[in-house]
């Protein structure tokens, strides 16, 4: 029975993502260790450093699955991290916004206690259409869940991306 199941979701999933938006390119990320509420100092604005990798968008119609893979060097250390998120996007004349919220899963290399890492996060994107190219700037922010949601243990990262679509 369950092959049968598996055999049938595969074959609804072929049509589904033919008719699927998929845009595929690069991104680069700020990362901020200010928590929200903080006040900003300079010096704590320049001890973040950078992230970049790729992002890669399914579009079917209003909904978007995003795929973010974020290399981070800090030191001696180094993070990959991976964004998954499904939202909300909206075509608005030639902009589109999305919203979306997942798991995010981090690695640190080079000796950490913990390498592995898990978490929740929430995505927002601005994208300029340019034809199949898209540029835009997103804002995640990484949610602690503690008993709740703590907004006041939770940083963000500004980035730009470059999209081409397929």
């Amino acid at each position: 029975m369950s092959k049968r199941v598996l055999i049938v979701l595969v074959l609804c999933l072929i049509p589904l993502l033919s008719f699927a938006e998929l845009g595929l390119g690069g991104a680069a990320f700020f990362n901020s260790p200010v928590l929200i509420g903080q006040p900003v100092t300079t010096s704590g604005l320049t001890s973040g450093g950078f992230s970049f990798g790729p992002d890669l968008r399914f579009k079917f119609s209003i909904l978007q699955l995003e795929a973010l893979g974020l290399l981070t060097f800090a030191g001696d250390t180094t993070a990959l991290d991976l964004y998954t998120d499904v939202g909300l996007a909206l075509d608005v004349l030639f902009l589109r916004l999305s919203l979306g919220a997942g798991p995010n899963f981090t690695y640190v290399f080079g000796g950490a206690a913990d390498p592995a890492m898990f978490g929740f996060n929430i995505k927002a994107n601005a994208d300029i259409k340019l034809g199949k190219l898209t540029v835009g700037l997103s804002y995640i922010t990484g949610l602690i869940i503690d008993g709740g949601l703590a907004w006041d243990k939770s940083t963000g990262m500004l980035g730009a991306s470059v999209l081409f679509w397929l």
